[in-house]
């Protein structure tokens, strides 16, 4: 059972075209030759977006100017999303005293969202052609980004366009891409073309299994040495998370070490989801790792994920192994009812599964099963949702916090809780529309806007806390 999907399938591509909304009477002939000749320049619509090119997480801004104090103007978004599909959102702005509109300072008067919110017209996007009975999520690109083509249109009819694309790496700064495939290991390292050394970080996926060189590409456009780590669901590894041997993520570490352009001093550790669960695990008992980021972990080591939970006969297995044995871990409570609800798709939330499967637990296996957090050699920053609906993460961060605090961990702590946001409330610039549900029907939990504002503050939180442990 595949139940953390993509937390890292990222981003989108909109396309905004604006349209007259208020009925503006239409000067006569002559009228709009003198007000052309006396007022272009002064009345001149201008869509600025600063800047043209945003980096993954990086602040943007989208402003138009040349509107009459108090003209109202409708702003309209379309984006195709990876599958050819097009989404658009709407919102209708009026203009300040100085005859401009700023999409990220000023609410709209009515639209598709409501608050001053520069994400505003990125979450609220809907599908131009869908089911309202079988919704669909925004499939971003996790690779090239999304572009954004603008087009403002006052009520006089006058248009203005420009683009606006949001990237993981910036045009003009290359990054040397390095394979890994030594050992068993699977993976890319990434860093900056010029300078270095730079401090190193290893990004594990979640319960989707693969790569995410999206990821691994905005680390080290913002300053790492970035190897983003396959460790199962990829050629040549296991194909399911089923007792995954923890030496694996040893090797992964000491090769990183040995790379000429990864700083000495340590390695960070970034893992969302299940690979929020396995960056803690693994941080436990490999002092190589001094700084630990675990976006929407686990506190406890789960029961593993394989396509026989639905057989008959299925009997629970473990997601890890040391030395060739399987780990501790706490079993799923799943009734056959349950199974067959979200086999048809239908089940709006995991939660009670990890819930139920710690209560009826025995305290002995909960206790055995426990990630000792305690024991890792440095600060941990945790991220979660109140409401995402995979795992209670919010309470497993709480859990987390509790028991470092009770051993007098000696290094930071930090937990970032998202109001509201689910379990995709880690990243930022998502495309949150519709991301009530993942992209194969897994609920995720969360507000479009709620993720769309955790995301982004999630993704600056963790570049500073790895920038101020790692740069040392």
């Amino acid at each position: 059972m595949n139940l953390f999907k993509r937390c890292s399938q990222l981003f989108l591509v909109l396309a905004l075209s604006l349209f007259s909304f208020t009925q503006t009477p239409q000067p006569k002939s002559s009228e709009a030759g003198t007000r052309a000749a006396s007022t272009t320049k002064a009345m001149e619509l201008k869509i600025v977006a600063a800047p043209s090119v945003a980096l993954y997480g990086e602040p943007f801004s989208w402003k138009v100017t040349g509107l009459r104090p108090g003209e109202r103007l409708k702003v309209k978004a379309v984006s195709m999303d990876t599958r050819k599909i097009l989404w658009e959102s709407e919102a209708v702005f009026e203009a300040d005293a100085s005859g401009a509109v700023d999409v990220g300072l000023q609410a709209p008067v009515s639209g598709s969202y409501a608050e001053a919110d520069i994400f505003g017209l990125l979450w609220s996007m809907k599908p131009m052609k869908s089911d309202p009975k079988n919704p669909i999520a925004y499939r971003s690109d996790g690779v090239n980004g999304w572009t954004v083509d603008l087009t403002a249109v006052d009520s006089a009819g006058a248009t203005a366009t420009t683009q606006f694309r949001c990237v993981y790496q910036r045009p003009g700064e290359a990054l040397v891409r390095i394979p890994l495939e030594k050992e068993g290991l699977r993976g890319f390292l990434y860093y900056p073309a010029e300078g270095g050394p730079f401090p190193g970080v290893i990004i594990l996926g979640g319960s989707e299994g693969g790569l995410f060189e999206g990821w691994a590409r905005a680390f080290a456009a913002n300053g790492f040495a970035a190897l983003t780590l396959a460790w199962f669901g990829y050629p040549s590894l296991p194909e399911e998370l089923v007792e995954i041997p923890l030496e694996y993520f040893d090797r992964a570490a000491a090769w990183m070490k040995a790379q000429p352009k990864v700083k000495a001093g340590g390695l960070g550790l970034m893992g969302g989801s299940k690979g929020g669960e396995a960056a803690l695990l693994v941080a436990s008992r490999n002092s190589d790792f001094r700084a630990v980021v675990a976006m929407t972990p686990a506190a406890h080591m789960w029961e593993g994920h394989t396509l026989k939970f639905f057989s008959p006969d299925y009997k629970p297995v473990s997601s890890w192994s040391l030395g060739g044995r399987p780990l501790p871990y706490i079993p799923f409570k799943v009734s056959p009812e349950e199974k067959e609800i979200y086999q048809r798709g239908e089940l709006a939330s995991f939660v009670s599964f990890f819930r139920d499967g710690l209560a009826l637990a025995d305290p002995a296996t909960v206790e055995k099963a426990a990630i000792p957090v305690e024991k890792i050699r440095g600060p941990i920053l945790l991220v979660s949702g109140t409401d995402d609906r995979i795992w209670p993460a919010e309470e497993f961060c709480a859990t987390i916090v509790t028991r470092l605090k009770q051993a007098g961990f000696p290094y930071e702590i930090k937990h970032i809780s998202n109001e509201k946001g689910g379990h995709s409330s880690c990243l930022p610039f998502l495309v949150t529309a519709n991301r009530g549900l993942l992209i194969d029907g897994d609920p995720s939990g969360g507000s479009p806007q709620a993720d769309a504002r955790g995301g982004y503050r999630s993704w600056a939180e963790t570049l500073a806390f790895l920038h101020r442990h790692l740069d040392r």
